[in-house]
Order: C-alpha cells, then structure tokens, then sequence
C-alpha cells in the first residue's frame, strides 16, 4: 500500500522527525525512535500487536499518540512510510 503524506500532516511529521532527531542522544538512537513508531503505527493500522507495539505504545510521544487517535488509516499508512524512510535515511548515514 503506497499512500502518500498528506499535506495536512506534512508539518506535524517533519517537524516531529526534527524534533526527535534533535532530542535523541545518538542518530541510530532517533532512527530507533522512528522506526518505532513507524512499526506502532502498522500495528494500529493492520490490528496486528507484538508485545514491542504494546510497550513502545506506552511510551509514544504525544504526537504519534494523537495521530493513532485522529487521522485515518490511510492517512495513517502515509505518516508510517515517511517516518520509516527517515529512520533508513539516518541509519544509512552511519
């Protein structure tokens, strides 16, 4: 499935991708991040929970928290792949 990010998430995403490669202490710790929420997020979308999804759930920023609650599936599919190539993106710059 290949959904685009909305325009209308455009800037709450990126700026929750600075923000978090900002605030973490290493860049492979901020693509861990992202790579985490991008695995939170397929499993709000497809329903299929490990028990790392139920534990990085309670842990989730508040940003992913509110988008889990607000935006659509598909909507959702489109923030999941920009915050997984962001995490590729930083652990190919390592």
């Amino acid at each position: 499935m290949t959904s685009p990010l909305p325009q209308n998430l455009r800037g709450i995403v990126t700026d929750y991708i600075d923000a978090t490669t900002t605030s973490a202490a290493t860049t492979q710790d901020a693509a861990l991040i992202l790579d985490d929420d991008a695995h939170l997020i397929e499993a709000h979308i497809t329903g299929e929970w490990d028990e790392d999804d139920r534990e990085h759930e309670k842990d989730a920023h508040q940003t992913i928290k509110t988008l889990l609650d607000t935006a659509s599936s598909e909507d959702l599919e489109g923030v999941r792949q920009e915050l997984a190539q962001s995490a590729e993106h930083l652990l190919n710059r390592l």
